[in-house]
């Protein structure tokens, strides 16, 4: 497609569109550009509510950081297929915007209340126990959240939480219910069985040329060599240019001050504040009298923690003295922190004016983060800066290699251009490949169908080793295998199948002389592990006592036999509160599973690809 556009850039009709562009830029700007024939960008939708391409990124990297903590320093997201954690993203959107729109239907409401005891409840929002404002506000920066955002999404939370208790919790379990279970979990069986083994049967079979020859013509997909390709590429290198970028002694010293500056941001300060809020029984110049006057009585040696008590509005500090921990620079309104800041240990503020009113701080200590000598950082200094250079070239030159790529007829006139040599990759797959073929990314641009097909070269490929464009070289499709390079595959496909069938006759013979087999046998309940198969195992808890049947098990077949059943005494059984709860957590689980289920069902819900 690509080159077909360059073919006809010259023309008539590029000329026209050339020109529509540049008026309508002119009168109305980008936007209008982007809007014509624009369309909903929407990956999913449930009802009328729209599920993004960034809403599945987010999750996306939600999962990775997940699987990050899981794994530690183990964890590599070449073992992850995108693809796979794309598609629980969007099963996960799906669900939650379902759960949404029901409690939207059941009108379902958060309280402010309600939000406000969830978020103080929250462990990651805590230091020793107790609700951190600093942890919170840096808690929800590291996950890309703000207060009102998250507040919005655990609301939402709540109300689908609402909908799902309504549910569970009107599951009641009775002692029967209890009771009955308990009867059927310490039902004991006693099972005799024999196994039938394929592979012990394989040497009694054998496979004809003709059969050979015609599964061979029968499954001929099954045996064939995989679609390969291989590439050219051309591009930057992310190590060999941080190799070749200088260092010099300004840019050391600069880095350096960098470091200092970022240090000083790091500083932590414990302190202590009353608030005095301007409100609707207090006006502001009430507020100033009294923050004056709580100035005053700690001039004259008032307790700052007992007038906090008494005086300060800010009721999750009130009860501490104050005390707000250490916090650093970012946490606090300008106004409080620009103050805090700027006092020394054991001072106290006068009243500072912010949007909540006017505080009177206290600071009790700093503790300043260590920092390292220019000579102790140099080593990591000069990596960052040759990495920062090696960022910056990329960034410059992505655009021009872009460009260079759409107008240049091949990738060695591209490599000309730019003076770089074309390297070329071994053969390699849709879902494996070595060396610039071992990322994902690249594999599935090498098997679009505009660069495998049409031969266009691709896109500027960003990854983690540098800038790179490739073209397909080569491009094998599956082949067929000859027979005798797989007749091995095939002799041994035919023997097991029949081998199989055989176990299965002798699996019926023992059926037929049950009385003379040689049996093996046990005693147990349902869910015990045990030597038996485990399809055995269910099947014999599907008969009567002296029936026998076969099974398919893995490796053949299995004959069972029910040689006798013991069903405890209900009226022995008692249903006590441990197994109660256990039982109303089942049912419990059963109902929200079945509750989502009918919430789907009775959802407008447009998937991708739908």
């Amino acid at each position: 497609m690509l080159q077909t556009m360059r073919d006809n850039a010259q023309g008539i009709v590029a000329k026209v569109i050339v020109f529509f562009i540049i008026i309508v830029f002119a009168l109305w700007g980008v936007e209008s550009i982007v809007s014509i024939g624009g369309s909903d960008d929407s990956v999913a939708k449930v009802e009328d509510r729209a599920i993004s391409e960034l809403d599945v990124q987010r999750v996306v990297e939600q999962q990775k950081s997940n699987l990050r903590r899981q794994f530690g320093e183990q964890f590599d997201e070449n073992l992850f297929n995108d693809q796979l954690l794309r598609q629980s993203a969007i099963e996960q959107l799906i669900q939650q915007n379902v759960d949404l729109v029901q409690a939207d239907r059941f009108d379902l409401y958060a309280a402010t209340v309600d939000v406000d005891k969830a978020i103080l409840a929250i462990p990651a929002f805590q230091i020793d126990g107790k609700f951190n404002k600093e942890q919170f506000l840096n808690v929800l920066r590291m996950n890309g959240w703000t207060p009102m955002s998250f507040r919005q999404s655990l609301a939402d939370d709540i109300r689908s939480n609402q909908a799902q208790q309504a549910v569970s919790l009107t599951n009641i379990a009775t002692p029967f219910q209890a009771r009955f279970n308990a009867m059927i979990a310490g039902e004991l069986r006693t099972v005799s069985w024999k196994n039938v083994t394929s592979a012990d049967l394989m040497d009694q079979v054998e496979a004809s040329d003709e059969e050979v020859e015609s599964y061979y013509q029968d499954n001929l997909a099954s045996f064939q060599t995989p679609e390969t390709v291989q590439v050219n590429y051309v591009g930057y290198d992310l190590a060999s240019i941080e190799a070749e970028q200088e260092v010099t002694e300004e840019d050391l010293e600069a880095a350096y001050k960098d470091y200092l500056s970022e240090a000083s941001q790091n500083e932590q300060r414990r302190s202590r504040h009353i608030l005095i809020e301007v409100n609707d029984e207090r006006s502001e110049d009430d507020a100033l009298a009294l923050a004056n006057s709580i100035e005053a009585q700690l001039k004259d040696g008032g307790d700052f923690a007992e007038l906090a008590k008494e005086n300060s509005d800010d009721i999750a500090s009130a009860n501490q003295g104050g005390e707000l921990g250490f916090v650093g620079r970012g946490v606090f309104v300008p106004e409080f922190e620009e103050a805090l800041f700027s006092m020394a240990v054991g001072d106290v503020s006068a009243p500072v004016k912010s949007d909540f009113g006017y505080h009177i701080i206290e600071l009790e200590e700093v503790k300043a983060p260590a920092v390292d000598s220019l000579e102790q950082k140099t080593a990591e200094l000069e990596s960052w800066i040759r990495t920062e250079k090696a960022k910056l070239f990329m960034a410059e030159q992505s655009q021009e290699l872009g460009n260079l790529a759409f107008s240049a007829g091949s990738i060695e006139e591209l490599a000309d251009t730019l003076g770089l040599k074309v390297k070329q990759t071994a053969p390699f797959t849709r879902d494996s490949g070595e060396g610039f073929a071992a990322s994902e990314q690249v594999r599935q641009q090498a098997f679009a169908e505009n660069i495998l097909l049409d031969r266009e070269m691709s896109d500027v490929l960003e990854t983690e080793d540098g800038l790179f464009v490739f073209a397909v070289s080569q491009h094998k499709e599956p082949e067929a295998l000859p027979l005798e390079a797989v007749r091995g595959q095939v002799e041994f496909a035919i023997k097991r199948e029949k081998a199989k069938d055989l176990a299965e006759e002798q699996a019926d013979a023992v059926i037929a002389n049950a009385d003379s087999t040689e049996w093996q046998q046990l005693t147990t309940t349902f869910a015990q592990s045990n030597e038996l198969a485990r399809a055995a195992q269910v099947k014999a808890f599907a008969l009567k006592q002296g029936e026998v049947a076969k099974v398919l098990v893995p490796g053949g077949y299995a004959v069972v036999r029910v040689d006798d059943i013991q069903t405890p005494d209900m009226a022995d059984l008692v249903a006590d509160d441990q197994t109660m709860m256990r039982l109303e957590q089942r049912q419990a689980r059963a109902g929200v599973i079945g509750y989502r289920k009918w919430a789907q069902e009775h959802s407008e819900i447009e998937r991708p690809g739908a």
